[in-house]
């Protein structure tokens, strides 16, 4: 079976002509790589500059700019994108009190599904205080966005209790 952000990879691949790809929470890079690989252009955000070091190592494009800045700021650098994800929480082996943020989370994921064009991916961590918030307001959220704008599924393990999971949100093309 997949692990969450190994599922998003897969979905990611089955859409085409991606030429915007956002990546809201950079974390170690490895979701901002792999859009670099399929969009022609990928803006990165992240808060903490050790996410930006981390992830300028790893990158092998030149199609990918990093910004230092919270991720609920991405309209003052685009107005639309193709494809984005999140990966909600805090950078693994780091500060575990350095964590997204429901406030902040509330703003940019209603910013994003103006902006996005084709497909919005949200993987959730409810396992830890802020992270359960975050779960409760987002499956209440997803749950009601207007279905002939959105398709929105979910990917979860349905017996393991607070485990990560992904929420899909596909813009319907009208």
């Amino acid at each position: 079976m997949l692990m969450m952000v190994d599922y998003v990879h897969v979905r990611l691949q089955t859409y085409d002509d991606l030429k915007i790809g956002v990546d809201f929470t950079m974390g170690n890079g490895h979701d901002t790589l792999f859009l670099s690989h399929i969009c022609q252009y990928v803006y990165s955000f992240d808060i903490q500059q050790v996410a930006l070091d981390h992830t300028k190592q790893i990158l092998d494009q030149n199609n990918v700019q990093l910004i230092l800045d919270g991720h609920e700021n991405f309209d003052h650098y685009i107005s639309s994108f193709d494809v984005g994800i999140f990966n909600l929480g805090y950078l693994p082996n780091m500060n575990h009190d350095i964590t997204t943020k429901l406030e902040t989370t509330k703003i940019v994921i209603s910013k994003a599904l103006d902006c996005m064009n084709k497909v919005l991916f949200v993987v959730v961590y409810p396992g830890h205080d802020e992270g359960y918030k975050e779960s409760l307001w987002i499956d209440y959220y997803m749950s009601k966005l207007d279905t002939n704008h959105y398709n929105v599924s979910q990917y979860c393990m349905l017996n393991k209790k607070h485990s990560p999971y992904v929420i899909e949100i596909e813009k319907k093309q009208i």
